[in-house]
């Protein structure tokens, strides 16, 4: 159906806030939405806050299944999602959507070219357990895939996909045994292999609460010091170059030789401490900001990227 956008929502122990994101996903002006809930085996009553929700609701699809964690249980939403749905809202539990959030996705996407893989995502606002309004996330300075390597700028909450983009993600033979998290493979994969629009408009209310699966902050300064601390107590790469080897795996060969040649160059960095402090000196990947790409380098260096 032209312009029907199904919603993915993945929860899991996340009663304290479903309340609100529910009641804000019947508000979206958007006329034409279908909502897929898969409760990951909750212990806090989720699911029955859920199942009385989508009782009665033509247009709510409700399932439960065994433990999988955020990301499996994403891409198993992702892999299940109706083929007559031309866009895909991904939707996380605790999170209040604006009433125009589809319909902003919605329009800047129809006038892109369908037959690509596209992925909008947005600006969100920072708020409190409360809803209170602490800020808004940065906007980035570059969108594309010597980027998506090592960061994401796509918050999952906000993405929206297109059916072309579906089908690359969902693909049977491409599916990830090993991602950062679902939303930066997701921008990985569609820098490379599609196109990426961002919206500078917040179309989030984003939590910044204890429980989150993976958070952000309104605050350079806070965001700052808690990546510094994150980073020396974790001994451990943060991930990105094993995903990096995955998406050679899944992806490789459909890449441009430009960025074939980005991706190689990146993967071969971590072989040993030389090849490492001179990919550091030239690296072809890149951050936001210069402070990130100075830590960055470091990290290349110290072989925990």
């Amino acid at each position: 159906m032209v312009g029907r956008v199904q919603i993915l929502l993945p929860t899991y122990n996340g009663r304290r806030y479903l309340a609100e994101l529910l009641s804000s996903l019947l508000t979206q002006t958007h006329p034409q939405c279908l909502v897929t809930i898969r409760d990951d085996d909750s212990t806090d009553n989720s699911y029955e806050l859920l199942s009385d929700w989508a009782r009665g609701k033509s247009n709510v699809r409700l399932s439960r299944g065994d433990r999988l964690g955020p990301a499996s249980s994403f891409f198993t939403l992702l892999h299940g999602a109706d083929p007559d749905c031309e866009y895909f809202a991904f939707c996380d539990q605790d999170d209040v959507w604006l009433p125009e959030k589809i319909d902003n996705a919605v329009s800047m996407m129809k006038t892109a070219d369908k037959t690509r893989p596209l992925l909008y995502c947005s600006r969100i606002a920072y708020v409190d357990s409360s809803l209170r309004r602490l800020g808004y996330s940065p906007l980035p300075k570059r969108i594309c895939f010597s980027n998506a390597l090592v960061e994401n700028v796509a918050t999952g909450c906000t993405i929206v996909i297109n059916q072309a983009a579906r089908e690359l993600l969902a693909d049977g033979n491409r599916i990830p045994s090993y991602v950062v998290m679902y939303d930066a493979w997701c921008y990985l994969a569609i820098s490379a292999l599609g196109d990426v629009i961002f919206d500078p408009r917040p179309t989030v209310l984003y939590r910044q609460h204890q429980s989150n699966a993976l958070g952000g902050t309104p605050s350079r300064s806070r965001l700052w010091c808690r990546r510094m601390r994150r980073l020396l107590r974790r001994p451990a790469s943060l991930g990105y170059l094993a995903q990096a080897r995955e998406f050679q795996r899944c992806f490789g060969p459909l890449l441009c030789p430009g960025d074939t040649r980005i991706l190689e160059n990146f993967l071969a960095c971590g072989s040993d401490f030389g090849a490492r402090a001179a990919y550091a000196l030239r690296m072809e990947v890149r951050r936001q900001t210069w402070s990130d790409n100075a830590v960055l380098r470091g990290l290349i260096v110290a072989g925990r990227i």
